[in-house]
């Protein structure tokens, strides 16, 4: 067994069925085993997973991390694999992620592209590229590759730790950064490597994923102090970005109402501030949270 694909799930059985099927359909993968670590669903996940064919292992503790983690402690194989729960594999999409890590890289990141969009919610995640592992993996200070579309070596995830169960999002930045300091050299991006996948579909859901991830960045803050720090010339920077966007909604607005602005350019602009300001509320309320601990 030289593949084993680690799917965290939470109460997904209204998508894991499409993202098992898309995973019997591969082609050039060989041969490999499918390991669903079911996080604590209370529908009927762990029951699809299996009908489907998958291995279902369980993990109380709750956390995407955690659940990554019980899945490489049982799998098989050389190369883990992994998806989100809500996503579908193009038919090539296992040979093509792991084709790097065969070739002599630790770790590599896919292409993840989402589902025509047919929200203002969903059209913002696409236009910014809220998973978009082609910028990922060359983000500075921490290039990184997205939980949701990743493979990397088994022996190696283990070497590092595995994942950081306290780490609720960001997790996959301090996954890849661990890997990276430990074997050096960079992340594999496979363009071929494609999966699908749904952006949050309103406006409540993207402003709790802000937060959410907001509130992983200032973990990362506090985990490598000596590799990033907050001082007053980010705080000024900070300031400039959150007095500019949240300007531009309004101005783009009363440039609509004139006609000199299209109503895209407006929407877009009323959602960067709704995901600006809330993903630096979480920042500030994590790193708040974590000062008084």
């Amino acid at each position: 067994m030289r593949i084993s694909v680690v799917i965290p799930a939470l109460n997904a059985a209204a998508t894991i069925g499409e993202t098992l099927k898309g995973l019997q359909s591969q082609v050039g993968a060989g041969d490999f085993e499918i390991i669903v670590a079911d996080n604590g669903s209370s529908d009927d996940t762990a029951k699809i997973a299996r009908e489907c064919g998958a291995w279902v292992v369980h993990e109380p503790v709750r956390g995407p991390a955690a659940a990554r983690n019980r899945g490489l402690h049982h799998a098989r194989g050389e190369i883990i694999a992994h998806l989100d729960a809500d996503t579908v594999p193009s038919r090539r999409w296992l040979s093509e992620i792991c084709e790097p890590i065969l070739a002599g890289a630790v770790i590599s990141a896919g292409h993840s592209i989402c589902y025509p969009p047919k929200t203002p919610a969903e059209r913002y995640a696409q236009a910014v590229g809220l998973n978009d592992a082609e910028l990922a993996v060359y983000r500075t200070p921490f290039p990184f590759a997205p939980s949701l579309n990743l493979a990397v070596r088994r022996d190696a995830a283990i070497a590092v730790g595995g994942w950081n169960a306290d780490l609720i999002t960001g997790e996959d930045v301090d996954f890849s950064h661990r890997i990276l300091q430990k074997y050096g050299g960079s992340i594999a991006y496979c363009k071929r490597a494609i999966i699908y996948h749904h952006a949050r579909s309103d406006a409540a859901a993207l402003r709790r994923q802000a937060r959410s991830y907001g509130a992983g960045v200032a973990d990362l803050y506090r985990l490598y102090p000596g590799e990033v720090e907050w001082n007053a010339r980010k705080a000024l920077h900070l300031s400039g970005v959150l007095l500019g966007r949240a300007a531009a909604p309004l101005a783009a607005s009363i440039g609509s109402a004139i006609g000199v602005v299209d109503a895209a350019r407006a929407e877009f602009a009323a959602y960067h501030w709704l995901w600006t300001s809330n993903f630096w509320l979480g920042f500030a309320g994590r790193a708040i949270s974590r000062r008084k601990a």
